[in-house]
């Protein structure tokens, strides 16, 4: 005899009894972990926040380093691989853009460009964290409804 469970109790009863008890303990579980989750998420969400507000400059786009050649039959690089030129390239307004760089502005290009990236990255987490925040906050809703529902008969 299990204690708590009466003895006439069949096999078949016992595991539907198990079951249902079971059912009970992984829904207030879950419901609960549901609550904790969303402030845990959202405390994530916030940490985020504040590491995408601390950036102070960015810029969109990529640093390059091409080679061209000149055209010029008389210069080294018409048999070479060609100039060096450093340059960044982004897209505005659904055109691609491309500035060339003074040597001395390369590590500061490269340094915004990837805050750029950084701050991209932060945002689709920040997007992501969203989608699975508004996703707990319905079945919470939805179990604090059962819930209230259950307080009176006629609802």
């Amino acid at each position: 005899m299990i204690k708590g469970i009466p003895a006439t109790v069949n096999l078949v009863r016992l595991s539907s009894f198990v079951l249902d008890i079971l059912t009970v303990i992984i829904y207030y579980k879950v419901k609960m972990s549901s609550l904790d989750r969303i402030k845990e998420l959202e405390k994530q969400r916030n940490r985020i926040l504040k590491q995408i507000l601390a950036f102070r400059s960015m810029l969109p786009g990529a640093y390059k380093e091409v080679y061209c050649k000149c055209g010029k039959p008389n210069c080294w690089c018409y048999k070479k691989g060609g100039h060096l030129f450093r340059r960044i390239t982004w897209s505005e307004n659904g055109r691609s853009k491309t500035k060339a760089i003074p040597e001395e502005d390369i590590s500061w290009i490269k340094e915004l460009t990837e805050n750029y990236r950084e701050f991209q990255k932060k945002r689709r987490q920040i997007k992501e964290l969203e989608r699975i925040l508004k996703e707990l906050i319905g079945e919470y809703a939805k179990a604090v409804i059962k819930k209230s529902r259950r307080q009176r008969d006629y609802l």
